[in-house]
């Protein structure tokens, strides 16, 4: 990239701006974590045209967002990247906002919009190419928090901190009708685990799920929803093999839409830090986070009636190494949470709400 000196953000006319590009290229939890900040924008300013681009995979949970004008598939590195910037530049934009992205590629993007306006993390190493750059001294700020920083410099908010996810009718019926198929017509309710993740440094253990698993069917006799992908499936489906009840594995099987639709069928989600957990969030499915080397206050459920998280990590660890490897050897904070303390975290605050005839 080469260097130039960036335009300040001060010589934006925001009333002149039509057409706004979003980055957010990364994985699912994170651009649900962006929806705040999208929602903020279109509110503030309804006039403008708002753009994203998106990884490929993550397409269906934004595609039916009414904010979203135009959406662009992140193609990964190489000739097709170039192409797209190519075709970027062509739009002519005012401004572009990177929510969230990995560099350089994100940035490289923002630079090839043409425009001087790019607002950005303020610790991105390419950071001297944006006219704003947002950064926050609390390490503890949320990520929903610090995405609407970055569009509260071109004065646009949000009452809520709500994540969002706009599911077509259609799908959750399908959905439904695909889940009676599978269930038959069994009563009872239908609840979700999600054992898996993008790290096993975050995975509560596969016992203490199959354990929960027990509980969940002799206390509520519920069926149950077990999330994963394709390339963990093997570890849901021994989870699901040691289940006295019903189930079902996705196991990457499904389109995510399809998921959601599931998931809008259940009345609680267990799970660990992961996109399925902040996806039942987005859904307002009440959700348990089990949290282990981050922090529920950075990317934990925020401001959510629906959401409660369990971390032990600051008890037993002290050290955030994982975070930056993806790796542990002893998985300390997930094994510190104990079985007991997550049935008693249902038994106080899920069962009053939303087992006793109360819904959202």
């Amino acid at each position: 990239m080469r260097r130039r000196p960036p335009q300040p953000l001060a010589d934006l006319d925001l009333r002149r701006v039509r057409r706004l590009l979003l980055i957010n290229s990364t994985a699912m939890g994170d651009l649900l974590l962006s929806t705040p900040a999208i929602r903020a924008l279109k509110e503030t300013y309804p006039h403008w045209q708002l753009d994203l681009l998106v990884h490929p995979r993550n397409r269906d949970l934004v595609a039916h967002n009414p904010r979203i004008s135009r959406l662009w598939l992140y193609p990964g590195r190489g000739e097709k990247l170039f192409r797209l910037m190519r075709e970027i530049r062509r739009q002519h934009y005012d401004a572009v906002l990177i929510l969230h992205g990995n560099d350089p590629e994100a940035s490289l993007v923002a630079w090839s919009a043409g425009t001087p306006f790019i607002v950005g993390s303020g610790r991105s190493p390419f950071a001297f190419a944006y006219a704003a750059r947002v950064s926050s001294q609390d390490s503890y700020r949320h990520a929903i928090e610090r995405r609407l920083d970055l569009v509260r410099v071109l004065m646009a908010d949000t009452n809520t901190r709500e994540m969002e996810v706009f599911l077509p009718s259609q799908e959750v019926s399908r959905a439904g009708d695909f889940l009676g198929r599978h269930f038959g017509d069994r009563p009872g309710v239908l609840m979700a685990l999600h054992p898996t993740g993008s790290g096993t440094y975050k995975w509560w253990p596969l016992e203490r799920f199959a354990a929960l698993g027990h509980y969940l069917y002799q206390q509520y006799g519920a069926a149950l929803l077990i999330i994963s992908g394709s390339k963990d499936r093997q570890v849901a489906e021994a989870l699901a093999a040691q289940l006295p009840g019903p189930n079902l594995v996705t196991g990457g099987r499904y389109p995510l839409l399809t998921v959601a639709g599931f998931l809008k069928h259940c009345r609680l989600l267990v799970a660990n830090d992961s996109g399925p957990m902040h996806l039942g969030l987005a859904l307002k499915v009440p959700t348990l986070a089990l949290i282990g080397g981050d922090h529920p206050a950075r990317i934990g459920p925020y401001q959510v009636k629906w959401g409660r998280a369990l971390c032990k990590r600051e008890e037993v660890c002290e050290s955030e190494e994982c975070l930056k490897t993806r790796k542990c050897q002893n998985n300390r904070c997930m094994q510190a949470i104990d079985l007991q303390e997550v049935i008693n975290t249902l038994k106080t605050w899920w069962e009053p709400r939303w087992w006793k005839g109360n819904r959202l």
